[in-house]
This record gives structure tokens, sequence and C-alpha cells, in this order.
């Protein structure tokens, strides 16, 4: 039986990546393997999740990790509220 990933976590997942991509445009990361670099994180594993995503075909890998999370709040000014939840504004103020 496959597992189905939770709604919700799908959409952390896309708030992840837009977070990523404007921590790029705004100079603070120069991309996806230096954030996965900083953080000791799979760069291989973010590079299918997101192409997964963004084409709706299937990756071996689920979900994100937790430290990629605290990484982009911490890093990148990503509000936690706005990453969990999707409520406020991407940065905190």
């Amino acid at each position: 039986m496959k597992k189905s990933i939770n709604p919700d976590a799908i959409d952390i997942q896309k708030r992840f990546f837009a977070a990523l991509d404007a921590g790029i445009e705004s100079g603070k990361i120069t991309g996806l393997k230096t954030f996965c670099d900083s953080h000791a994180l799979n760069r291989t594993k973010y590079s299918q999740i997101r192409t997964a995503m963004s084409n709706g075909t299937p990756s071996p890998y689920k979900i994100i990790d937790l430290d990629a999370l605290s990484g982009a709040c911490r890093d990148l000014g990503v509000s936690p509220r706005w990453l969990l939840l999707g409520v406020g504004n991407m940065h905190i103020e």
C-alpha cells in the first residue's frame, strides 16, 4: 500500500520552496545546493521533491526534514507561523 502525504504537509512544502525562491531572489542564498550544504541536507532529495511537486510525478522522497524548516526560518527570516500554518506574511517583520 502506497502511503499518501497529508495535504497540509504538501502545503508546507510548497511554502518552503516559495521561501527558498524568495531567498534566492533576494540574494540571501545562492541556490538550493548552498542551502542544503549549509544544513547538511540531501540536495538530491530536495531537487526531486521540488521537481515532483511542480510536475505531479512521484518522488522516492515524501517530505522535507524539520532541519530544512528551521533553517528557512533562521537563515531567511521566514515566519514559522506562515511556513507551518499559512497565516500572515512570509517574512518576519
